[in-house]
């Protein structure tokens, strides 16, 4: 089944047929906080987890990607240093954009520029969900929120470890919580995928 919405869908389209494609080893550095962003990155296979972190060596996991996202972009457009550094969860092959590589694209496809942004924009809204649920949300509050926001067509697919690193909570509690959920109806898991039956169950838990 296809998750992935439409703009993410003309994007794949653009960047898959780029070439030359690296392949990295599952739990390899694709580049670090801090770093100057050169480039960023279009991951065609395998799966991404991208982390900050803090001062005292504190890790909060902000995303996941998978194969047909982008990553590292944001710092790449602000020409600021990178504000996060991502892993391989899994043999992965990407394909790096440079400037050159990205206006060539843009000039064969000029409305790649405005969907570049529209991933920017949803990814700034996701953010600020996130540290707003951090914030004021309870525990099943805030992974209600975060299945809700993350879903595509029902689907998540996120491991409970993932949900763990995104809304603060132990790998425990997401368990938990999920078991709850799945007791209630309101979810259910598949292939490692949990797929959301009542959307409007968890969104009334979502809002406190």
């Amino acid at each position: 089944m296809n998750n992935k919405s439409d703009v993410e869908n003309k994007i794949q389209a653009v960047f898959e047929k780029e070439k030359p494609v690296k392949k990295i080893l599952k739990g390899s550095i694709i580049y670090h906080q801090g770093d100057k962003a050169r480039c960023f990155y279009y991951l065609k296979k395998g799966r991404v987890k991208v982390v900050m972190t803090s001062a005292d060596g504190m890790e909060k996991t902000l995303s996941t990607a998978s194969a047909g996202e982008i990553l590292g972009e944001a710092a790449f457009f602000d020409k600021m240093p990178r504000i996060s550094s991502a892993y391989a969860l899994t043999n992965i092959e990407v394909v790096s954009v440079d400037e050159a590589k990205l206006l060539s694209l843009i000039k064969d496809n000029p409305k790649l520029a405005l969907e570049l942004l529209e991933i920017q924009a949803t990814r700034i809204r996701q953010l600020s969900s996130q540290i707003d649920a951090i914030t004021f949300m309870k525990a099943d509050g805030r992974i209600a929120s975060l299945l809700l926001r993350s879903a595509s067509s029902n689907i998540v697919n996120y491991t409970h470890e993932e949900i763990a690193g995104i809304v603060g909570v132990s790998r425990v509690t997401v368990s938990k919580i999920l078991n709850r959920f799945k007791r209630e109806g309101l979810l259910k898991t598949d292939y490692g995928k949990i797929v959301l039956i009542n959307t409007v169950e968890l969104k009334r838990i979502s809002q406190g």
